[in-house]
């Protein structure tokens, strides 16, 4: 992808959320549920600082994303837009925040989705609200997970369920690191983000 595509992905991106606050999505759905804990902090990815570390986890044709925690679906929209993904899925706790990206889903299928290309016609895009400890990840071939505000004891539960990826398969895990012998480290990176800045460090499956 060169940047040219990157301009036009962030163009069409803005245009799915302008006048959209995530933060108040989440705010107000944390405590409708009484959910508090850090782990669930609602934060945004920067498009052309995503794009870069996407990048470095080399994203083939036909492969499939998933993003773990995915808000309102930005990460999993900008993989949409600016790779050449068979399926995109991301998979978030809290239903209001899925609500809203299923929202943004639909405003892309019936406004933008007709004007792309057939690669982005036969895209499969789909937003999940579960737990990513316990949904299916196995047709993962590319994963993101931002992970700044993980406790010690999500991230050990984490670590074991990303063992069970397919041989190959890559993650890029912001503001944590990951140690197992079954993914293997091939290189970090700076990530901008809309609160400052996180080291995202790119894994390989063995």
């Amino acid at each position: 992808m060169g940047r040219m595509e990157l301009a036009r992905a962030q163009e069409l991106f803005e245009q799915l959320y302008s006048g959209f606050s995530g933060y108040d999505i989440a705010r107000q759905e944390k405590e409708r549920l009484g959910k508090q804990e850090a782990a669930t902090t609602y934060g945004e990815v920067i498009p052309p600082a995503f794009h870069d570390v996407m990048l470095a986890a080399a994203p083939q044709a036909g492969e499939v994303f998933f993003d773990l925690g995915s808000g309102t679906g930005k990460a999993t929209m900008l993989a949409a837009l600016a790779f050449p993904f068979r399926r995109v899925v991301g998979i978030e706790l809290l239903p209001g925040l899925g609500d809203a990206a299923r929202k943004v889903l639909s405003h892309y299928d019936a406004q933008i989705r007709p004007h792309l290309g057939p690669e982005h016609q036969e895209q499969r895009i789909d937003f999940i609200d579960g737990d990513f400890l316990v949904e299916d990840l196995s047709e993962a071939d590319v994963l993101f997970a931002h992970g700044t505000c993980y406790g010690p004891e999500l991230m050990g539960k984490l670590t074991h369920k990303l063992e069970e990826l397919k041989p190959g398969a890559r993650v890029i895990m912001a503001g944590q690191t990951l140690a197992s012998p079954e993914l293997v480290f091939q290189k970090m990176k700076v990530m901008k983000t809309d609160w400052g800045s996180a080291l995202a460090a790119v894994y390989k499956r063995r």
